[in-house]
């Protein structure tokens, strides 16, 4: 009776359904420029794919739903913006965006730095 139940015990947990992690994430651009393109790559990829954004620019002071279901083995992504002027480019590695909400990006002039803000 016991390795019956520990069989069925076993099934159960090997049926149970594997549920994937959703990587959706608002944007927000607090930069001061218009970002006209932006990637998501799984980390340590070799390619970028697609712009996410299509036709779409995100102005300074808007924010944007990332909506892309992503496995659980996923989560952690890379992100690449490029501004309206398309030379200008940032790269920030190993997001996880099963756990991110929100990032917020900055620009600090004097410095020129672009920063990541997560929630």
């Amino acid at each position: 009776m016991k390795s019956f139940l520990a069989t069925v015990l076993g099934l159960c947990l090997f049926a149970s359904p594997v549920v994937a992690q959703n990587a959706d994430f608002t944007l927000v651009n607090a930069t001061g420029y218009p970002i006209e393109e932006v990637y998501v790559s799984p980390t340590k990829s070799k390619s970028w794919g697609s712009d996410i954004l299509g036709k779409h620019t995100v102005g300074d002071g808007e924010a944007w739903k990332l909506s892309f279901p992503q496995a659980k083995n996923q989560c952690f992504q890379d992100l690449m913006i490029v501004f309206e002027d398309d030379q200008s480019k940032v790269v920030w590695e190993n997001f996880n965006l099963c756990e991110i909400n929100k990032i917020t990006l900055t620009y600090n002039r004097k410095s020129g730095e672009t920063a990541a803000k997560v929630e």
